[in-house]
């Protein structure tokens, strides 16, 4: 492939995304790149959706994409999921936000209560950017300490503290600290160079953005005893991996319960929710009826739409769910390995349950190859599915097996595609 000549799958992109090409750049005279979200965007323009249905989305084109992406992993059961939809046709009338509770709110904070371990009371955001950001502050505030641990390349929303760590971003003393995810001796080596200053360890259970990457066994039962025996709060941003099972990834991983949980994404039915859920003694400070003094202000807090579709995605991803969908991306994982094999790409597909990424290598058992990895995900959108620029993948319930069969078509297609334009084993 020489230099600065369109690949046959660039070329094939452009001429049938001619709509999405036209509203991108006009997009572009009043948003930066013409988007307003980071992730969204790859070259050489995004896609323009237009509507959603269960588990595909519809683009300006006319054209179908079955989404294993789901919004970032914000939508466990797929687009306009009729219990949702129909819950808040139903209460739309009544208004959207008031400036107190409602009883959606108390049921929802109830449900909340009862599947995640270690929540005895529960405090609404709007995001999970927002729930990461209260958890610091939360356990900053009760510990009388400054700094925080976290993990090099783990995304914790769009917070400048936990940015640390991302892009190239170093440690920012005295507020927070870096560690490498995976290596419990980093962790162990950052709280011996922050002694007495260590509010807080906040944790991904499996780094999802920049590079999938599960934890080694038994590394979070052991970063929560480091947290323990040291006396910091362990910060868990389930935010993402609250999917793996009912209560969660503790749950999951068969951890102890976590000091704070951080919730958002899907908790919120498809609708901006976020929430941290901790013991009672841990909330006091928020307890403005028992002399709490710790101010937490947000307009949209615990919403009454918000609160109705959240119960309902709640409630509905079920632990037989959650093992019907890791059953069909562990199916699409092999298929896409052999299809992998048998055209001589080298690719690796690490994930947990029905989270997972798919990179192509510059060799076998090399190195990822960026730019292979790119045009692998513009050869999957031209066959038909869509799922995350930086590779990642997310099913929902949405998906029967018919749907999956028919990505795993796309995604072989899209491999041949690649196999032919020669980009593999450090071609490009």
């Amino acid at each position: 492939m020489s230099e600065g000549k369109l690949t046959a799958i660039e070329q094939s992109y452009l001429a049938r995304t001619e709509r999405s090409a036209r509203l991108m750049e006009r997009a572009g005279a009043s948003m930066p790149s013409g988007i307003t979200r980071t992730l969204a965007w790859f070259a050489p323009y995004p896609v323009v959706f237009e509507r959603g249905s269960g588990a595909s989305v519809f683009d300006v084109d006319g054209n179908r994409y079955l989404d294993m992406f789901s919004n970032g992993l914000s939508l466990m059961h797929g687009h306009a999921y009729g219990p949702i939809e129909q819950a808040l046709r139903e209460s739309l009338s009544r208004g959207t936000a008031w400036p107190g509770a409602s009883e959606a709110q108390v049921e929802f904070a109830e449900l909340l209560c009862a599947r995640i371990p270690g929540a005895e009371q529960v405090r609404f955001t709007n995001t999970g950017t927002e729930a990461t950001m209260l958890a610091v502050k939360l356990a900053r505030y009760v510990s009388g300490r400054p700094l925080v641990i976290k993990a090099w390349d783990a995304y914790h929303g769009s917070y400048d503290d936990l940015e640390v760590g991302l892009q190239g971003q170093d440690e920012d003393p005295g507020r927070v600290a870096l560690a490498t995810f995976g290596e419990i001796d980093s962790y162990v080596a950052a709280l011996q160079r922050n002694a007495g200053k260590v509010a807080a360890i906040v944790v991904e259970p499996v780094q999802y953005t920049g590079v999938v990457t599960p934890p080694p066994e038994g590394f979070l039962a052991e970063l929560r005893e480091l947290c323990r025996r040291e006396g910091v709060f362990y910060v868990l941003d389930d935010c993402l991996m609250s999917r793996l099972a009912e209560g969660g990834s503790s749950e999951r991983f068969g951890v102890p319960a976590p000091d704070i949980t951080c919730l958002g994404k899907w908790v919120g039915g498809g609708l901006p929710v976020g929430a941290i859920t901790a013991s009672r003694e841990l909330m006091a400070p928020f307890d403005l009826a028992d002399g709490g003094t710790l101010y937490h202000g947000g307009s949209f807090n615990g919403n009454l739409l918000g609160s109705i579709a959240g119960q309902i995605a709640v409630r509905d991803l079920t632990a037989a769910e959650i093992a019907r969908i890791d059953a069909q991306a562990s199916r699409l994982r092999s298929g896409i390995e052999q299809s992998a094999r048998e055209l001589g790409v080298p690719i690796r597909t690490p994930g947990v349950g029905s989270a997972f990424g798919l990179y192509v290598l510059d060799q076998p058992d090399g190195e990822i190859d960026w730019k292979a990895t790119h045009l692998l995900h513009l050869a999957a959108v031209n066959h038909g599915v869509y799922y995350g620029t930086g590779g990642e993948f997310g099913i929902c319930t949405a998906f029967g097996d018919e749907e999956i069969e028919e990505a795993g078509a796309g995604l072989q297609s899209a491999l041949a595609d690649l196999a032919r334009e020669s980009v593999v084993a450090g071609a490009v």
